[in-house]
C-alpha cells in the first residue's frame, strides 16, 4: 500500500513540474507588451500579381502584439516577389500575401495584348514530350477524314507561337513526364485575340498537331496556309462550280415579276491565317 501511494505521489509531482516548465517556456515566447519590432509595410497600394519593387514598401517599428504571425522584416524576402493578393497602403507584407509559385505567374508572363489558350496534346502531337515552356511551335490543322472524296491536306495555320506552359509547368520540368501524364497533357500557347478565336475554332473542327521550331529560325520565315472545312451536308471535296450566266427571260406582260430565287450559299468555311472567312453566295 505504501508503495502505491509513493508511486502516485511521484506521478503527481512530475505532472505538476512538467506543467510548470511548459507554462514557463510558453511565457518566454510571448514578447513584452511594449516591445517594438521591425516590419515591412506597403507605402502604396500594391495590386495583386505584380512583382514587388523596393519603392513599394518601407520598414516601420510597430508593437509586437500588432504584427501578423507571418509578417516579414527582411527586404530581400519582398523585392522581386509576386503579390498573391492586393496589399493596401499601410498593410503589412506577409509570407501569405507574396510568393514565387510560377503557376500563379502566368498572367505576368503574358505580353500586353496577348492571350493564353490551351489545347490538348498527347505524346505524338506534343513531339514525344520534347516541347518545353519557352519553345516556339507551328500549329498544324488536319481536317477530319470523310467517307467521300479525297482526303484534305494538312495545313499550318499558326507559325512561331510561344509555349507558355506544358500541363501546369511554366518552367522546364526536372523529370520526363510519364506516358500517363502525357496522355492527358495540355499545352498553353501565347496568341493574339484573333489567333485565339482561330485556334479555338480549329481545335473544335479539326485535329491539331504541333511542330517544334529551331530557335535559330526566324518566326516569319514561312507564311501560314488556308484551312478549308466542308460542312452543311455538302459532298466532301466538291465546291459548286460557277458557270456562264443564264439568259434572262422576262415575265408575261401585265404580270408582276417573280421574286428572284435565292442562290444557296457555299457550304465551305475557310480559315485564312488568323481569320475565319465564309464565302458569300455563289
Amino acid at each position: 500500500m505504501n508503495t502505491r501511494r509513493t508511486t502516485l505521489l511521484i506521478a503527481i509531482i512530475l505532472a505538476i513540474g512538467t506543467g510548470w516548465l511548459t507554462l514557463t517556456y510558453l511565457s518566454s515566447l510571448r514578447p513584452p507588451p511594449n516591445q517594438l519590432r521591425a516590419v515591412l509595410v506597403a507605402s502604396q497600394e500594391i495590386p495583386a500579381r505584380v512583382h514587388i519593387a523596393a519603392t513599394m514598401f518601407q520598414s516601420e517599428m510597430r508593437p509586437a502584439q500588432s504584427l501578423e504571425p507571418d509578417a516579414i522584416s527582411n527586404p530581400n524576402q519582398a523585392v522581386g516577389a509576386l503579390t498573391l493578393v492586393t496589399i493596401p497602403a499601410g498593410g503589412q507584407i506577409t509570407l501569405s500575401k507574396i510568393g514565387t509559385n510560377v503557376a500563379l505567374a502566368l498572367p505576368v508572363r503574358l505580353r500586353p495584348g496577348m492571350r493564353a489558350v490551351s489545347i490538348p496534346i498527347d505524346r505524338v502531337k506534343g513531339v514525344s514530350g520534347m516541347i518545353l515552356p519557352g519553345d516556339r511551335v507551328d500549329v498544324i490543322a488536319i481536317p477530319p477524314a470523310t467517307s467521300q472524296g479525297p482526303p484534305q491536306k494538312a495545313v499550318t495555320i499558326l507559325r512561331g507561337i510561344r509555349i507558355l506552359a506544358v500541363g501546369t509547368n511554366l518552367e522546364d520540368p526536372t523529370a520526363t513526364p510519364s506516358p500517363e501524364e502525357m496522355a492527358s497533357a495540355t499545352v498553353t500557347l501565347e496568341v493574339n485575340p484573333k489567333q485565339a478565336d482561330l485556334l479555338a475554332w480549329a481545335d473544335a473542327n479539326s485535329n491539331l498537331r504541333l511542330a517544334l521550331r529551331s530557335p535559330r529560325e526566324p518566326v516569319r520565315s514561312e507564311p501560314v496556309a488556308d484551312l478549308t472545312l466542308l460542312g452543311n451536308g455538302a459532298a466532301p471535296g466538291l465546291v459548286p462550280a460557277i458557270g456562264p450566266p443564264a439568259p434572262v427571260i422576262g415575265p408575261p406582260a401585265g404580270l408582276p415579276a417573280p421574286a428572284p430565287a435565292r442562290t444557296p450559299s457555299s457550304s465551305v468555311e475557310i480559315i485564312v491565317g488568323d481569320a475565319i472567312a465564309t464565302p458569300g453566295p455563289l
